[in-house]
């Protein structure tokens, strides 16, 4: 993506716009804003002042009530509060929701040369009335809006938001740079709204846990079970992201107990409690993993990568604020360190990773292992224990390594791993 150089409203140059920097900076703003609603100002806000635009505008989904409202407007030339809210029927709003073939590529982004230019084609509407007016209807209320180009926000297959910009201060064009930092922008937001509403039903399903954790406190006989219960309650959030992860989960904790017993490992009160919802809880933060990484038909590539691996901090922030499930934010935060410090996210070596988490690093990988997958299928019981032992004393603690071997060949090879 290229740096260009931009211009003030007198046509003279200004610093240039590094839009790589740009968009790490609003990326580090998605993960560091609670609340959508400020990551959306400070869009509005930086294309206002950073491109010199008469104005800028973002419309996003009430899907309570089936329109689309005018989240923030800035410039010189913002758009009036009569204009606020759009129903379905908008024009802006119905050539976004459109899934007429011969005019697809031009939902990507619509502007207001392009509706001339389409408009001055009959070809593109021959024996289509019905696109010819909602060119027309479309042309109107780009007018009404003052908007030289509207770019749409989409979440999976949902029109989240549209970016409403008006012109350039200096009258030139939008170059194709711009367009595209601009899609990735609205893209990146879009994301961010629905994982933000995602959120909100997370703090409050939070907010009733620690209730329920208080409860435990008044309860002291009925603490375990309690306990127990809240971790699969959680854990059920992830089985509505992702079925597979939550069999996978519920496997690796039969198998950890089961190591863990095997290494005379303390398991008596709590403390069986805290490792059993270590092993449910280990992959709870790819609750935040946009589905089309977490589903991905095929194997990753290496940015993807990148964000799969901030579900073990997505996980450690949705634990963190309840204070009682300190131990189990510990496991979930270490299950990918290695035994020789080569993991992430701290790159923790030998006991400084907690037993717990070293346990759910070994059955977690060998579930992986065997588990057939949309992308590939699983691989044999024998392959999965040569890889365990290949990796000892490396990817993993050789103890522990050796515990669940032995426990594996007491129970049955572990009833074929389920």
């Amino acid at each position: 993506m290229k740096v260009i150089p931009r211009r003030n409203r007198f046509g003279r140059k200004a610093q240039p716009v590094d839009y790589h920097e740009a968009l790490r900076e609003i990326a580090k703003s998605m993960v560091r804003l609670k609340r959508p609603e400020r990551l959306l100002k400070m869009i509005t806000r930086f294309i206002t002042r950073e491109l010199g635009l008469t104005h800028a505008a973002i419309l996003v989904l009430e899907p309570e009530k089936s329109r689309y409202t005018i989240f923030d407007s800035k410039g010189v030339k913002k758009l009036p509060r009569s204009l606020i809210r759009l129903d379905l029927d908008h024009p802006i709003i119905r050539w976004f929701r459109m899934t007429d073939k011969e005019t697809e590529a031009d939902r990507a982004y619509i502007s207001k040369n392009r509706i001339q230019a389409l408009l001055r084609n009959p070809q593109i509407y021959k024996n289509r009335p019905e696109v010819h007016e909602s060119l027309v209807r479309l042309q109107r209320a780009m007018g009404d809006y003052r908007v030289d180009i509207a770019i749409p926000g989409h979440f999976k297959e949902a029109l989240v938001g549209i970016l409403l910009l008006g012109e350039k201060l200096s009258r030139r064009l939008f170059t194709q740079t711009e367009i595209s930092f601009f899609q990735t922008l609205v893209h990146d937001a879009a994301i961010a709204v629905k994982t933000s509403e995602y959120h909100e039903r997370l703090i409050e399903r939070n907010l009733e846990l620690e209730e329920r954790l208080k409860e435990i406190e008044r309860l002291r006989k009925k603490e375990q079970e309690t306990y127990y219960e809240i971790m699969k309650s959680l854990a059920q959030e992830v089985h509505a992201k992702d079925p597979y992860t939550f069999g996978h989960i519920h496997q690796v904790e039969r198998l950890g107990v089961m190591t863990a017993e095997e290494m005379g490992l303390d398991l008596s009160g709590r403390k069986k409690a805290v490792l059993s919802a270590g092993l449910l809880l280990h992959d709870v933060g790819k609750i935040g993993i946009p589905d089309n990484i977490l589903k991905k038909p095929s194997a990753l590539d290496t940015e993807e990568w990148k964000v799969m691996r901030t579900h073990v901090e997505k996980g450690v922030k949705i634990l963190e604020p309840l204070t009682d499930f300190k131990e189990v934010t510990e496991i979930v935060r270490c299950h990918h360190e290695c035994y020789d410090g080569s993991g992430y996210p701290r790159g923790l070596r030998g006991d400084q990773i907690p037993i717990e988490a070293r346990i759910v690093s070994v059955v977690d990988a060998f579930h992986a292992i065997v588990s057939t997958r949309c992308y590939r299928e699983g691989r044999s019981i024998e392959t999965a224990l040569q890889e365990l032992q290949r990796n000892a004393g490396t990817q993993f603690d050789p103890q522990v390594v050796g515990a669940f071997l032995r426990a594996f060949k007491k129970n049955g090879r572990s009833r074929k791993a389920a």
